[in-house]
């Protein structure tokens, strides 16, 4: 894991234009969707996919995540491309979600915690966000490659919860990335770890012995959270951009 840190943007500078080109990283917190005046508003600002998907949901707090997932791309796309309003998003063969009206546009979604993220670019794009608790390690030896359990259990005690989740982080990125999710099993490819005591940014990611060329980004932003991207462009945005949800939101 790189131990740089990236700027959080809270707004774009005066006559500052995000390259549309990059691989560009959003997040939003939230917790403005717990007041059910605000949650109504934001059902019905999403897709109609997204909308009953929340409605399954029974804790308010679970369908603020959901929802605020769309509105964050909804803002997202309207601060790089100036697109607005509803969106009509469909899910691809591979299941994967896509903008039927931007078809160039690439997008995904993540949500963990308190807070929601979205990744836009040109090129696929995965990226996680999970919010770190006390894990249960054994599950390490379930889903994860064999390899990556053992470089894991290998790690000083007090280092093994925040490997843990950053290979879950990333792995899940990955999975996102290639479109196919949890059809790619987490067991199914291994990152390389170089024996080394954290996951950072020339780790491989391997599929059959054969490393394949994508890149992975860390954004280390928030405490207690993880938040991994991929995609496979070197282009990734450095700064992510911070959008509030308090205000008027569409």
């Amino acid at each position: 894991m790189q131990t740089g840190k990236w700027q959080i943007m809270s707004q774009l500078s005066d006559g500052e234009k995000m390259e549309t080109t990059k691989t560009q990283i959003f997040i939003a917190d939230v917790s403005a969707l717990h007041e059910p005046r605000r949650l109504a508003a934001a059902m019905e600002a999403v897709s109609q996919e997204r909308r009953h998907k929340a409605q399954r949901l029974k804790r308010p707090a679970a369908q603020a995540l959901t929802v605020g997932a769309e509105i964050l791309l909804i803002k997202a796309l309207g601060q790089v491309y100036g697109i607005h309003g509803s969106l009509e998003i469909k899910a691809g063969a591979d299941g994967k979600p896509w903008l039927i009206n931007y078809p160039d546009i690439l997008f995904n979604l993540s949500h963990s915690g308190d807070y929601v993220v979205c990744a836009l670019g040109s090129q696929p794009v995965g990226v996680d966000i999970q919010k770190m608790a006390t894990p249960n390690l054994k599950l390490a030896r379930r889903f994860f490659a064999p390899s990556e359990a053992d470089w894991l259990f290998s790690l000083p005690a007090e280092k093994q919860s925040r490997g843990f989740y950053d290979l879950w982080a990333l792995k899940e990125a990955y999975m996102k990335y290639t479109g196919k999710g949890f059809r790619l099993p987490l067991h199914a490819f291994q990152l390389d770890c170089h024996n080394e005591e954290a996951v950072n940014s020339e780790t491989a990611i391997i599929i059959d012995g054969k490393s394949m060329p994508v890149v992975i980004k860390n954004y280390p932003i928030l405490e207690n959270y993880v938040l991994w991207g991929v995609s496979d462009t070197v282009d990734f945005q450095e700064r992510i951009v911070s959008i509030s949800l308090s205000g008027e939101m569409y």
